[in-house]
């Protein structure tokens, strides 16, 4: 519904409740994003809003900044930025919620010139009657930076990703949902290919997770597109909540991962 995967909520989820060892609810946690990612995308597909320049001026230099961020880790003082990040992501959730009520984009701003720099075109989605305007090399550097976050931290940066969709460039949060539910099947993809080859994947307690989370995923798409409109106010309340609760888990991520 909120375009985030679920895997920074599931993993704490695991270690908590099904005492999984961190390195196995990772993996796991990871197998399970990948078929409601595909189940949501399929339905996204149809529909015909997912963004694929986004998507690859978004995943290409997250993927980069991944390998950047991992390097960081023995340069940082991580357990100090995980924990600010955290309260950060909070804070960006409470923002989401006290604001989603403003309809009126502002004409100003730094983010309103930036997306205005020499490398911003304008991207048209026809079927859905929607237009908006977005700056490459802005959109490539968060892409980066997202990517960083998860190499650093050891967490995915997918759900930093919508968010950013929304509210620095102003996509519509039906497209940025979408388009950040794509980009999470390349991402799942590659990640369960490396927590198999380090073998941290159990298909056994793997694929009751996997099923339950296409089950969620269809019911999410059910929820949304008939009980609940989607209009931008109501997704964008929808991810300040979701935003709220990742920094919660994260912060119970941290101390769950420096405690075992």
């Amino acid at each position: 519904m909120v375009g985030f995967g679920g895997g920074v909520f599931m993993v704490p989820i695991l270690i908590m409740f099904f005492q999984f060892p961190i390195e196995l609810a990772i993996g796991t946690a990871m197998t399970a994003l990948l078929p409601a990612a595909l189940v949501s995308s399929i339905f996204n597909f149809r529909e015909k809003s997912i963004d694929y320049v986004v998507a690859s001026l978004l995943q290409f230099p997250a993927m980069v900044g991944t390998l950047i961020g991992a390097f960081l880790v023995a340069y940082m003082p991580v357990l100090q930025m995980q924990i600010l990040f955290a309260l950060f992501v909070l804070a960006v959730g409470i923002y989401m919620l006290i604001t989603y009520k403003q309809e009126k984009m502002r004409k100003q701003g730094m983010m309103y010139r930036l997306n205005r720099m020499p490398t911003s075109f304008i991207r048209k989605n026809h079927p859905r009657h929607l237009a908006y305007r977005l700056n490459g090399s802005l959109m490539a550097f968060f892409g980066l930076l997202t990517g960083v976050i998860a190499g650093l931290f050891g967490i995915g940066g997918g759900f930093l990703q919508t968010p950013i969709m929304i509210r620095a460039f102003k996509i519509p949060s039906q497209i940025a949902i979408s388009t950040s539910l794509f980009i999470l099947v390349v991402t799942s993809l590659s990640g369960i290919s490396s927590h198999y080859w380090l073998g941290h994947i159990d298909w056994t307690k793997s694929m009751p997770l996997m099923l339950a989370f296409a089950v969620g995923a269809l019911l999410g798409k059910t929820l949304k597109g008939q009980n609940f409109p989607p209009t931008q106010q109501f997704s964008e309340k929808l991810i300040g909540v979701g935003l709220m609760l990742a920094g919660i888990s994260v912060m119970v991520h941290i101390f769950l991962k420096y405690q075992f």
